[in-house]
């Protein structure tokens, strides 16, 4: 077994605990009548509206909760986001949140589109603010540890501006 330094410690524990943040603070949220991820991709690719609602089907019937997003879906939906409602972003952000602290080097471009979503105030086409106070301290807690990593895995300038204009007064 690989010797872990203090450092790598300490940033394993800063991990953890932003997970258990988010998780705790995202626990309860719900789809709803959002738009998850199947629908707002049909509707990214300008299906039908047969298929759209297809699509809003099987978010339903796919994923119980959030936590039931598996990286496969996130690292390959990334442009969802920005055809989502506010309560389908509500709902899907913690999972590419988890998912960007996880796998940030993976490459997929879901990481910059969920930073740019949050540079825009995560609050999808309808502009509805539903996040809690203990919610928005978690996106803010997540967009420091982000600008922690790198400019060559985040967009570090979009991350500090979404911090400074949208998130910082929940730290």
């Amino acid at each position: 077994m690989a010797h872990i330094n203090a450092l790598e410690r300490e940033e394993m524990t800063n991990k953890e605990q932003l997970i258990q943040e988010i998780e705790s603070a995202f626990k309860d949220v719900e789809l709803k009548d959002g738009i998850g991820i199947y629908e707002a991709d049909e509707m990214y690719v300008g299906s039908s509206p047969k298929l759209i609602q297809k699509g809003k089907n099987k978010d339903r019937l796919w994923w119980r909760s959030w936590t039931q997003i598996s990286d496969k879906y996130i690292a390959s939906y990334s442009s969802v986001m920005d055809l989502m409602d506010s309560q389908g972003i509500k709902w899907a952000l913690p999972a590419y949140m988890i998912y960007i602290i996880n796998y940030y080097k993976e490459g997929s471009l879901s990481v910059d589109t969920t930073i740019y979503t949050l540079e825009e105030g995560a609050l999808g086409h309808d502009k509805v603010d539903l996040y809690t106070p203990e919610q928005k301290r978690a996106i803010a807690h997540f967009l420091v540890y982000v600008l922690t990593l790198g400019e060559e895995w985040i967009d570090v300038q979009s991350a500090q501006t979404a911090l400074d204009t949208k998130w910082s007064s929940y730290l």
